[in-house]
């Protein structure tokens, strides 16, 4: 780890940054706290961006700033992101998300076209489908109350039962060690905007190409919404993988099709 910066954006968002070339802004999934990780976490979120840097990018893993107003819309997040990445980098930016960061990726591409080149949406759609809607709404609000939430995940991967009773297991016997989010608002005011997100009718008027990657696998959306975010979006692709999860955003297949498609758009600078 003796190659990776960690420092914040204007405005208090955590990053940690790997590899050198253009700028690669990488928005992770949900996170308990709005903090950079340390020590396991650190390192196996550094390893998930590891490829890209390899790939000739500057990669910062951006989290959530901490201190988050309840009742904030995910326009409201998605714009100070926004303005971080203007005042940081003076220059649009590769950006990539996932799950909730693809989310948010994909409010900001919609909203300040200027700060993006280029998109991928990794295991995200232009609304929540009904299984992570419930699920991590559920997992959230145990976790603001010291409970085990993760458990209650398991469905968005897998529909396998036996599979399903004892994965609920190990991720409750896990989950009931904590730790718990100091600050659990930051946690609960991305959820709740993420909840009342839903972009469907502004996908024809973002013009950023995109990328849409997705495991059919991935049980917290149904397949048709991804299908359908990628066709509406006017320069946007799919790339769904029939044996995937939600964790596709670690796969062979996402590094390499990821970073051809980010290629493209350094070709046509």
């Amino acid at each position: 780890m003796t190659d990776v910066e960690a420092g914040e954006l204007p405005g208090g968002f955590p990053y940690l940054a790997v590899g050198s070339g253009r700028p690669l802004v990488y928005l992770p999934g949900f996170t308990p706290e709005h903090v950079n990780p340390a020590g396991l976490p650190a390192r196996m979120a550094i390893r998930s961006v590891r490829p890209l840097a390899e790939g000739g990018w500057r990669v910062h893993l951006v989290n959530r700033r901490p201190g988050l107003r309840r009742g904030m819309s995910m326009a409201e997040i998605a714009g100070e992101h926004a303005a971080a990445i203007t005042a940081h980098f003076g220059e649009p930016v590769a950006l990539v998300g996932h799950s909730t960061g693809g989310t948010v990726a994909l409010q900001l591409t919609a909203d300040h076209p200027a700060v993006v080149s280029r998109v991928v949406l990794a295991s995200t759609a232009y609304t929540l489908g009904p299984v992570a809607r419930k699920a991590q709404w559920a997992m959230a609000h145990r976790l603001a109350e010291r409970k085990p939430g993760y458990h209650l995940l398991a469905e968005g991967f897998t529909r396998n039962p036996v599979l399903l009773r004892v994965l609920r297991g190990l991720m409750w016997t896990v989950g009931n060690f904590g730790p718990w989010p100091s600050n659990p608002v930051d946690m609960l005011t991305m959820i709740e905007a993420e909840d009342q997100v839903d972009l469907r009718a502004r996908l024809p008027e973002i013009a950023t190409p995109a990328l849409v990657v997705a495991g059919a696998r991935d049980y917290f959306w149904p397949p048709e919404l991804f299908t359908e975010t990628a066709e509406l979006l006017p320069n946007g692709r799919l790339a769904l993988y029939p044996e995937a999860g939600h964790a596709v955003n670690v796969s062979r297949r996402f590094y390499r099709d990821a970073l051809a498609f980010l290629a493209e758009g350094n070709a046509s600078r």
